[in-house]
């Protein structure tokens, strides 16, 4: 039988077991459908750096024509967001009074719940919780998947996404070995 600590941070890893359904870290990809206009990457990676509030329309357009505005950045926008409502489905983005946010929930975005992964995984270091910390930085580090590297010189928000997520990588890596050397530490059989 499993005791509890390790009973509950298994419970924590397997709200991961599933893909998240928007992968931004190693691939742009929803629901296992590869996006690769790079504008839709973009808007997506934008909406995806805070799932919760997601972006105002000003922000949107300045990050997504950060050189160039096209002559009516607004209708650009709605079209963008039109196109991505079309391809990938109508209840993906929803309208915020300020502009725009993904309708899922950070478990179900890879770069959101990698973060979360890190921030349970030190908490529960902290806390002496040695399994529960291993368990959540192994189910944060198979978010990042083989990715061991990242394109700093790239200057879209796919690359600044996964730029920002690459010390979060970092720290889960730094959390297995203290946690693995931690007596009292076992295996399941």
């Amino acid at each position: 039988p499993l005791s509890p600590a390790r009973s509950r941070a298994r419970g924590a890893a397997s709200l991961i077991a599933v893909a998240p359904e928007l992968r931004l870290l190693t691939t742009v990809a929803y629901c296992g459908q590869e996006i690769t206009s790079p504008r839709l990457r973009d808007l997506l990676a934008v909406l995806a750096s805070d799932v919760a509030t997601g972006a105002s329309g000003a922000r949107l357009i300045d990050e997504l024509w950060p050189d160039e505005q096209p002559a009516n950045p607004g209708k650009a926008l709605q079209v963008l967001i039109s196109r991505v409502r079309s391809q990938l489905g109508s209840d993906l983005i929803a309208t915020t009074p300020t502009g725009y946010r993904l309708t899922l929930t950070e478990e179900q975005v890879d770069a959101a719940a990698i973060t979360r992964r890190a921030s349970e995984s030190a908490r529960q270091l902290r806390a002496g919780d040695y399994v529960a910390a291993l368990d959540q930085a192994e189910a944060g580090l198979a978010l990042w998947g083989t990715a061991t590297s990242v394109d700093l010189l790239a200057d879209d928000p796919v690359a600044q996404l996964r730029a920002g997520r690459a010390s979060v990588h970092r720290t889960l890596l730094r959390v297995r070995p203290p946690a693995l050397a931690r007596p009292g530490r076992h295996d399941d059989p």
